[in-house]
């Protein structure tokens, strides 16, 4: 590859990380807000069956929009990976940043979790899930690469 294509490589990198974040930071915002209904029917909260009917629509639409953009961003993921299009350290950053974004549309668009007030709980319960995540698998790493260093 040559200078020219890793430049080109890194451009397309960068626009599409940007166009990728842009659209995570709309959904994350909350665009299509979804109610929460607290275990009450739609008619005991006051509300009529075409609410409740655009309630399933709007539902359906968030999650179709969230399966298009997981499909893509691993289809782009896969095609960097397969085709070689810039070196390897600009691929690892470049899936890293997709996966990192595909992670987001799955919290807005199937756990339906945004920066509302009201979903603080659940933003609390993630971050201590991913918390004993990390520590499970740095501990993992930390006695790996011990294990490595004695029997070499």
């Amino acid at each position: 590859m040559t200078v020219g294509n890793e430049t080109r490589a890194r451009v397309l990198a960068k626009a599409l990380g940007a166009a990728a974040l842009l659209g995570a930071s709309n959904l994350i915002r909350g665009r299509g807000r979804r109610a929460k209904n607290d275990g009450q029917s739609p008619i005991a909260q006051g509300h009529s069956s075409d609410d409740d009917t655009h309630s399933k629509r709007a539902d359906l639409t968030t999650y179709a929009l969230g399966y298009i953009l997981a499909f893509v961003l691993t289809c782009i993921a896969f095609a960097l990976v397969h085709w070689r299009w810039a070196t390897a350290q600009t691929t690892f950053e470049i899936v890293l940043g997709l996966a990192l974004v595909q992670a987001l549309v799955h919290f807005r668009c199937f756990l339906h979790i945004d920066l509302t007030r009201s979903s603080r709980d659940d933003r609390q319960l993630i971050l201590f899930s991913t918390l004993i995540i990390l520590l499970m698998v740095g501990g993992t790493l930390v006695v790996l690469f011990n294990l490595r260093n004695r029997m070499m």
